[in-house]
């Protein structure tokens, strides 16, 4: 049976987050290298400003639902957080709340189980992120071609100017590299309806060369994006720096001198 049958609290599963004393922060994913203290300010700023967020990866157990866990810490304060119940979902907080300071949160998009979202679904909760719902979610997918596919194609057939509802997409890495399981963000993505019928253009807002390699944020890119929510150039730079400071402040805090510094 459904764990949860409460829209305040997570709905079945909501990841391995459940069974440690406390989720892994932002901060210690910035101590593990799996992003960096200026990708984690950008990401902050949007999310801040109701950016749609989807972190995907292949593998399970890649970290998915601890990174996304990490950056419900971004949301808007006064966010009414509802935990998306799967292929259960009435849908019955629309009408009932306020979709401009309420954030969805799906635990994943995927066919695997029914307390994920999959079917008609995944349509009506985009349809609710393009009439001001903020949606935040992880997803099976290695590339953003796969993503997309994984929503264009069959059985689901969501359309390009729906999948666009989804502001950013996250895309996570993990391999082994003989000392473990190694995690990372590989790029972070926007998409936006193209000019031809049905086609969806990925703007890279930050990306890796390769494993393991700098992930750099493409300035221009950014700049594209933050613009789309409202922020002049200037604005969020200033913005981003402050909350590089902080986060990175936090950094130290967890992590005393001798570590390995951001």
């Amino acid at each position: 049976m459904p764990r949860s049958r409460s829209y305040d609290e997570p709905f079945g599963w909501w990841g391995p987050v459940w069974s440690v004393p406390a989720p892994r922060s932002i901060h210690d994913l910035i101590a593990d290298g799996v992003l960096t203290a200026e990708c984690a300010a950008l990401l902050s700023v949007l999310i801040d400003r109701r950016a749609s967020v989807i972190v995907a990866a292949g593998p399970s157990g890649a970290g998915k639902t601890t990174l996304l866990t990490a950056l419900l810490d971004f949301l808007p304060a006064g966010t009414r957080r509802i935990y998306v119940r799967g292929c259960y979902e009435p849908f019955d907080f629309l009408g009932a709340t306020v979709p401009t300071s309420s954030a969805l949160l799906v635990n994943e998009l995927s066919p695997h189980l029914p307390i994920y979202l999959w079917g008609p679904g995944v349509r009506r909760t985009l349809q609710a992120a393009q009439s001001g719902y903020q949606l935040l979610a992880t997803a099976h997918a290695t590339s953003v071609d796969e993503f997309v596919y994984s929503l264009a194609g069959y059985p689901l057939r969501v359309p390009a100017e729906e999948i666009a509802a989804i502001d950013l997409l996250v895309l996570l890495d993990a391999w082994l590299d003989g000392k473990g399981v190694r995690r990372d963000v590989h790029a972070i993505l926007s998409l936006k309806v193209g000019a031809e019928p049905g086609s969806l253009l990925p703007l890279a807002l930050a990306k890796r060369a390769h494993r393991g390699a700098p992930l750099i944020i493409d300035t221009g890119a950014s700049r594209e994006i933050v613009s789309r929510f409202g922020m002049d150039s200037a604005g969020a730079t200033e913005e981003i720096d402050r909350r590089v400071s902080v986060l990175r402040r936090g950094f130290n805090e967890k992590n005393p001198p001798s570590s390995t510094p951001v």
